[in-house]
């Protein structure tokens, strides 16, 4: 790999002379087809500024911090491919931290991504922080904003702390309820996130409006709430299925997509059909609902567009602009596939 001493020597000047030419330094003043020529030189070594060298000069590192809860949840997984997608665009590098994998068996992943705040800050490594673990009253990442850190909230929001993006969760599930109530059915269940996050909160406020606005009845026994897991779906679904036959929901409104799969997995072992006895929609779309069993209806959210504009805004507040918090104006969309029908009989 060429260095800069490489580029000088080749165009005949001086590395002093060559570093500011490359870093467009307004100061220097040289000849225009001396500075062509140290062009020139870079561009036929295919040279590379030292990052190192320049972070130490600029005192930053142009990298990006994303902390996330799971890598195996496939809800996020468009907004990583956003935040990566964006910060590629504004030259920028990010490094993701899981916390659920990084932390021991039986550990606290929350713990995990309050050292990772503490690391990756403290020791200098990034710039700033796009963070998708934060609760509802998060104290941690209050006291790195407190500090001057400069970090974006992705679909969360926490009390005290602003600079966040969010998608409109309270209407995909909405979107959800409508479709179902659409089919026919009368008693519609819910399984929610049991989490401490605005997040889980607005979607369980969007089934309760959606409810009251269709005219139907919130039956408490028809709801449950579990980790946004396959395992989790597993037993809330369980959990719903233990009361009388005749009291069970005919539709489910699922709050995550891998809980959704958790809860086809339960239905088909308690010997149920969907959609023939129970229909099934889950929030949040991925190619990978084309090959369930059924393939299941889904409510796809601009979580894309979600990672991008926590990238803009950070780099924004890199740059000194205030944050804000925002909910991408882009609207859900119903994705129908063949995991819901008319309830039966």
């Amino acid at each position: 790999m060429a260095n800069l001493r490489d580029v000088a020597r080749r165009a005949g000047v001086d590395p002093s002379t060559a570093s500011r030419v490359l870093r467009g330094d307004p100061t220097q003043q040289v000849r225009p087809e001396t500075r062509e020529r140290i062009l020139s030189a870079a561009r036929e070594l295919a040279y590379r500024p030292n990052a190192l060298a320049r972070g130490l000069r600029t005192r930053r590192t142009d990298t990006i911090g994303l902390i996330i809860p799971s890598l195996d949840n496939l809800g996020f997984a468009d907004v990583t491919h956003g935040i990566q997608a964006e910060a590629a665009a504004a030259g920028r590098l990010v490094m993701v931290v899981d916390a659920g994998a990084a932390a021991a068996p039986g550990g606290d992943p929350e713990g995990v991504a309050a050292a990772a705040y503490e690391r990756l800050i403290g020791d200098g490594r990034l710039d700033g922080l796009i963070v998708a673990f934060a609760t509802l009253d998060d104290r941690q990442v209050a006291r790195l904003a407190a500090q001057g850190v400069p970090l974006v909230l992705v679909n969360r929001r926490t009390i005290g702390v602003h600079g966040s993006v969010v998608v409109d969760d309270a209407r995909g599930i909405g979107l959800a309820v409508e479709h179902l109530a659409g089919l026919g059915h009368r008693r519609i269940g819910l399984v929610g996130l049991d989490a401490d996050t605005d997040t889980a909160r607005r979607r369980v406020k969007g089934y309760r409006t959606a409810m009251a606005a269709a005219g139907l009845p919130v039956e408490e026994r028809w709801s449950a709430a579990d980790e946004p897991t396959v395992e989790g779906g597993r037993r809330a679904a369980d959990r719903l299925l233990a009361g009388p036959r005749r009291n069970r929901p005919t539709g489910l409104v699922v709050a995550s997509l891998m809980s959704a799969v958790g809860v086809l997995a339960a239905l088909r072992d308690a010997g149920i059909r969907v959609p023939e006895q129970l229909s099934v929609v889950a929030f949040n779309d991925h190619p990978f609902a084309d090959h369930t069993a059924p393939p299941l209806t889904t409510v796809r959210m601009p979580n894309r567009r979600m990672g991008e504009e926590a990238v803009r805004m950070l780099v924004a507040a890199l740059q000194g602009a205030p944050v804000g918090d925002v909910v991408v104006p882009e609207p859900p969309e119903l994705v129908t596939r063949r995991s819901t029908a008319p309830p039966p009989g």
